[in-house]
């Protein structure tokens, strides 16, 4: 039978058999509708502090702040079968994003105080999108004011994903108003407590946790700037790029186990005196599907090998993640044609799992931005 792993190292096979264990031992799929409160709930904190028992939450910290050190093929690795087991700990998904770029552009300070933190399983979030200001993320509006020898930010961010969970926010903010767009961000890494920040959590279709988040004269000091003043958009480049991998590495996750569902499914199901997976037009539509998981899967660990030797990879985590995300998308959909009125129906997981693939197309830049970047990787933009 079709195995659906690329070439693993003993070690990293290993790795993947032990968080499996640790899914099915703590989110049974019986038990799934529970722990989610019948999927209203996307991160269940009593969970997500037995993952951080295990320690996998500071996969790439250096081990001098707690961590373990490792790279982002290992965090690939996990966030994909995090996903495949549907684990609701939707708070790593943007802790680990933000991580990355406090890893590298942190302060010793900021290091010390957050990252041995964060693997003991405090979370974080990071507010770029404002109600004017999608994809295109220099154009902020949310600003940051020197008043004497502190600053003050003011502005309003919007599906800031897990704040309501967090406990630092790392704010995407305009410092200089004199200079291009790009050149005039500063990130600001704020607890979530302090006086002036606010959220509103907002309802959405799919099993996620966003919010509005709100800086009404925040107080915050140089100290709390990450990457230098009026660095922010090269960290955030830098960032976006293994923020790209890790979207890719889930949406393989929910894509694989979507697929696992309706083959099951089909191989169950009987119609007109045998299983409906028997039909050839059912067969060619899971065949394609597997072949493009699979591709995709070597995409991924790829993607996460060239990131995790220091090259940027843009075009590369671009790819992954239109690829990954658009076929995540395709097979839950596939999937709930090919179970008919039970794949629409909520007694089913495959509503679920459609729900939440729509969105993985938008969030972390669309497929639309992700093939812009793509063509000026080509050389095909000014």
């Amino acid at each position: 039978m079709l195995t659906f792993r690329g070439n693993l190292t003993p070690e990293q096979s290993a790795f993947v058999e032990a968080v499996d264990g640790f899914c099915e031992r703590e989110c049974p799929p019986h038990r799934l509708r529970e722990l989610t409160k019948g999927g209203t709930v996307a991160h269940n904190n009593e969970i997500y502090a037995k993952l951080a028992d295990t320690g996998w939450l500071g996969l790439t910290i250096p081990e001098e702040y707690g961590g373990a050190g490792g790279t982002l093929s290992e965090v690939a690795l996990l966030t994909e079968r995090l996903s495949y087991h549907r684990v609701p700990v939707g708070g790593y998904l943007t802790t680990v994003i933000t991580l990355q770029a406090l890893i590298k552009y942190a302060s010793e300070e900021q290091k010390r105080a957050v990252l041995p933190a964060v693997a003991g399983g405090d979370i974080l979030s990071i507010a770029i999108t404002e109600p004017d200001t999608g994809s295109d993320a220099a154009a902020v509006k949310t600003r940051a004011r020197k008043v004497g020898s502190r600053w003050q930010l003011n502005g309003e961010k919007t599906y800031t994903s897990n704040a309501n969970h967090a406990r630092w926010v790392l704010v995407v903010t305009r410092t200089n108003t004199d200079v291009p767009k790009h050149q005039g961000l500063s990130l600001f890494l704020l607890p979530m407590d302090r006086r002036g920040v606010s959220f509103e959590r907002l309802d959405m279709l799919g099993h996620i946790d966003t919010n509005i988040t709100r800086y009404e004269d925040v107080d915050a000091g140089d100290g709390e700037i990450v990457g230098g003043l009026d660095q922010g958009w090269r960290v955030l480049v830098r960032g976006l790029n293994s923020e790209r991998l890790i979207i890719a590495a889930e949406a393989l996750g929910i894509g694989q186990r979507a697929f696992d569902d309706t083959l099951r499914y089909v191989k169950e199901r009987r119609q007109f005196g045998q299983p409906i997976g028997r039909f050839q037009a059912l067969q060619h539509g899971l065949a394609e599907s597997a072949g493009k998981l699979l591709s995709t899967r070597l995409l991924v660990e790829h993607t996460a090998a060239l990131l995790s030797s220091g090259e940027p990879a843009p075009a590369e985590a671009s790819i992954a993640k239109l690829q990954a995300t658009e076929t995540a998308k395709e097979v839950a959909l596939q999937g709930m044609q090919f179970m008919g009125g039970m794949g629409y129906s909520m007694e089913s997981e495959m509503q679920s799992y459609v729900r939440d693939t729509l969105v993985m197309t938008i969030f972390g830049g669309t497929s639309q931005i992700q093939k812009n970047i793509i063509a000026a990787q080509l050389g095909l933009a000014d």
